[in-house]
């Protein structure tokens, strides 16, 4: 659809939406709802005002599926469980992405803004680690979202910034102020990741490199990515070697807790989450197909530590068990569990079959929407991540406006390479 047939509302909305979703994400509490509810407010008087949509892709059709699919089928079990109705709540949140991601298939998305609001959101989170962990005495920062939320959201700003150095050299004469903004983005990311100390966040690590490398290696570079894979190597080392690291710290604390779990002792961080999940799968094993009602799971529980079967540990999370594919199909069933790995796997293929794109801003907006996936895949493994307005707020919106912007450079990339065969 033509930029101008857009009503400037419509526009307005969209570009201060995506701007203040991603800038205000760590600055401020609740930071990434105002963008939210700017991009809602655009999608209503965007569909009120537009009732032709642009052409339909299949891969637009599957998307609203999987998302009308993770509010209806675990809404549906959750009543036919007798669950917790308010998990609803956060279920009803990819229902409400759908309009937005109508508006945003059609309402060109402004690269410069998105980018702007990237780097200004994580850039702004690391005074604020800086000052929780300095002057207030936190052991770890947390900024206005949680510890495990902060660490695992600044991880992925910073691994956009990473994608955004390759689109940068696109902006001609603004080139360096971008790939500028770009470090000084990647620094402040890493820094803020690093006063969060989740270790759950470092999981996601190995397999966005190898996206990244899927999507940017080739024989021309692969020596200079190796020099600079091996000089990040050399720079974490350093920091782990450092007197007080916070890396080392968690480390070591993360073997002190596997070592104490074996020594039987499961009142730690990872000994809890290991005997919340043994407890989780040995009773999957009667019902694993509808899954759980909350009271009689909690049952099971308590008769399973009483025949000493597990640790007490195992009652105090039943409610919550720090694993977001457990979480979903011990209390929503099987259904539950696989509409979430379809929230999952539907943009993961979108993104992934645009890896190796002949544009390179189609790529690099690729390789940031893979990386969204595959990062909450791992953080998904230690925490209910969707389970937290912040969780999936974060993710459904940033793959619906990754998913406008790569389908409008996509579309832009075409028409350009459909002028130079016609002129």
């Amino acid at each position: 659809m033509p930029h101008d047939s857009i009503p400037l509302p419509v526009r307005l909305l969209t570009s201060w939406g995506v701007f203040v979703f991603f800038a205000a994400m760590f600055a401020i509490p609740s930071g990434y709802s105002y963008g939210a509810v700017l991009l809602l407010v655009g999608s209503a008087y965007y569909l009120a005002t537009n009732p032709r949509l642009t052409p339909w892709e299949s891969a637009d059709h599957t998307l609203i599926a999987a998302l009308v699919a993770y509010f209806a089928v675990p809404s549906l079990m959750t009543w036919w469980l007798g669950n917790n109705p308010t998990d609803v709540d956060q279920y009803f949140r990819a229902l409400l992405a759908v309009p937005i991601f109508l508006m945003l298939r059609s309402c060109p998305i402004r690269l410069p803004i998105l980018w702007a609001g990237i780097v200004l959101g994580v850039v702004l989170s690391a005074p604020l680690a800086w000052w929780q962990v300095e002057f207030q005495g936190w052991e770890r920062a947390a900024g206005f979202l949680n510890i495990i939320h902060f660490s695992n959201l600044t991880l992925v700003f910073t691994i956009f910034c990473v994608g955004g150095l390759y689109w940068a050299p696109t902006q001609g004469r603004h080139a360096r102020h971008w790939q500028l903004a770009f470090a000084l983005g990647i620094v402040c990311g890493l820094y803020s990741v690093i006063l969060g100390g989740s270790r759950g966040s470092w999981v996601a690590l190995p397999p966005v490199v190898l996206v990244f490398l899927a999507a940017f290696l080739s024989r021309r570079n692969a020596l200079r990515l190796m020099l600079i894979a091996l000089a990040a190597a050399v720079v974490i080392a350093g920091i782990f070697a450092m007197p007080d690291s916070p890396l080392r710290a968690r480390y070591e604390r993360g073997v002190q807790d596997i070592t104490l779990y074996q020594q039987s002792n499961t009142d730690t961080s990872i000994g809890a989450r290991f005997e919340m999940w043994r407890g989780a799968l040995t009773n999957l094993q009667q019902h694993p197909l509808m899954g759980w009602n909350l009271r009689d799971y909690t049952q099971a529980l308590q008769g399973q530590i009483e025949a000493g079967k597990l640790t007490p540990i195992a009652l105090e999370f039943n409610d919550n068990l720090h694993n977001n594919y457990l979480q979903a199909w011990v209390f929503t069933g099987l259904p539950g569990l696989l509409a979430l790995l379809a929230l999952y796997a539907v943009p993961l293929c979108h993104f992934g079959r645009r890896l190796r794109d002949s544009d390179l801003t189609v790529k690099v907006l690729a390789f940031c929407g893979t990386s969204v996936v595959v990062s909450y895949l791992c953080f998904c493994l230690t925490q209910v991540v969707l389970r937290r307005n912040n969780g999936i707020m974060f993710y459904l919106l940033a793959v619906i406006i990754l998913w406008g912007a790569m389908r409008q450079a996509r579309m832009a990339a075409e028409a350009g390479h459909q002028s130079d065969k016609t002129a």
